[in-house]
């Protein structure tokens, strides 16, 4: 985001040092778009869990994930400010219902209304910031959403995966910003530098996201037990795959959200590079792995009542949470400064049993392979737990 073009100083944002803000309704009503964006996104891979889904689905959520960070650290900064800022997020929604609604075809190979939606959204956000201009500030420069709006709408007229390729280019040059550097004349990114983040309502939105993703393995699980009638093998694979989706809220919330919120309170100077690597970029792949988790849990509890090989949907199983304990382990190292031994003694054993299980995959029952990753998170939060209570 970025700073307009005229020669007015925007507004800062109002301080607020001291009080804790929290989600406000128009931030959750704009949230309701991803629950069916996110649906929407899972469902091609319940059907197809093969990598070439599985890479769809990463080629699709990319793009409707920077909506919604763009969006939720503009309004960590600046609040719900005015009527503009209203009607811009209803207009956002608008696009990302039309991109919701045709999600599915794009997976599908028809992407050209998904692209004109996005294209659309960028010109919206160029809107806003010629509406306000001189009152509230902008976040960046101009010309990346422009060249961006660009290359979406020319992907319109070519097939994939030359359309990927263009997408690909056009969120390079949205992202790249972020990426290369940490200084910038926006008034927004020198709050952001300065420490002027939100931290409660940052952990907060980006917490409320992993529910809307925790959120769809409840609903696959449900779905696929109503189903099959609720007879008696899903129930009881339904009832397992929950007991996964149990811990990994446990895991995230104790001692992933907690944590970076305590790093974030101590390393003020360090919000901007904090503020990225944790959120903006480093909860991209943990949100898509359980996203593509969620819709392998469909896919075994469905199998387990057809009498099918659930081999595809278990292996995208532990795919995805092999990518989900990769990235934990990456941002514990890199980012939270854990000493190797802090994050080796979980990680590791976690990825064994992926790969057996993997390997195993068309020869276990789906609830057997479900009760052994539950039992390997949960005995996974007792030295976490001791550690937690060990005074710093």
């Amino acid at each position: 985001m970025s700073g307009p073009t005229s020669n007015v100083e925007p507004r800062e944002p109002e301080p607020t040092e001291g009080v804790e803000r929290h989600a406000g309704w128009l931030e959750l009503f704009y949230d309701l778009l991803f629950v069916v964006l996110v649906a929407q996104l899972a469902h091609p891979l319940v059907d197809h869990p093969t990598w070439q889904s599985g890479l769809g689905l990463l080629v699709l959520f990319l793009p409707a994930w920077w909506v919604w960070v763009g969006s939720t650290l503009y309004t960590n900064l600046t609040g719900e400010i005015g009527a503009e800022r209203r009607i811009d997020v209803l207009v956002q929604m608008a696009i990302l219902l039309v991109m919701a609604g045709a999600a599915t075809p794009a997976a599908h190979g028809h992407p050209a209304v998904f692209a004109g939606a996005y294209a659309a959204s960028r010109l919206a956000v160029l809107a806003f910031r010629l509406a306000v201009r001189g009152k509230w500030p902008a976040g960046g420069a101009n010309w990346p959403l422009l060249l961006s709006a660009a290359l979406w709408a020319g992907s319109i007229a070519l097939a994939p995966p030359a359309t990927y390729l263009l997408w690909l280019a056009a969120l390079a040059v949205e992202i790249a910003p972020w990426l290369l550097g940490t200084r910038s004349g926006s008034p927004l990114r020198r709050r952001l530098v300065s420490g002027g983040v939100e931290i409660s309502h940052l952990v907060e939105r980006f917490g409320l996201f992993m529910i809307i993703v925790l959120g769809e393995s409840i609903a696959q699980i449900v779905a696929a037990i109503a189903d099959a009638d609720a007879a008696p093998p899903a129930v009881i694979t339904g009832l397992a795959a929950f007991a996964v989706v149990a811990m990994l809220w446990w895991l995230y919330f104790d001692f992933g959200s907690a944590v970076a919120e305590r790093t974030m309170s101590a390393r003020r100077e360090d919000a901007f590079r904090l503020t990225r690597s944790i959120f903006l970029i480093g909860h991209f792949l943990p949100v898509v792995s359980l996203v593509a988790f969620a819709a392998g849990l469909g896919g075994l509890v469905a199998a387990a009542t057809s009498g099918q090989h659930a081999g595809g949907a278990l292996r995208l199983c532990v795919a995805a949470l092999a990518i989900y304990m990769l990235n934990n382990g990456f941002i514990g190292l890199r980012v939270m400064r854990y000493a190797p031994g802090r994050v080796f003694p979980w990680l590791l054993p976690n990825l064994v049993l992926f790969l057996v299980l993997a390997w195993l995959a068309d020869r276990l029952v789906p609830a057997v392979a479900l009760i052994l990753i539950a039992s390997f998170l949960t005995i996974e939060t007792l030295p976490a737990i001791k550690h937690r209570r060990t005074p710093t």
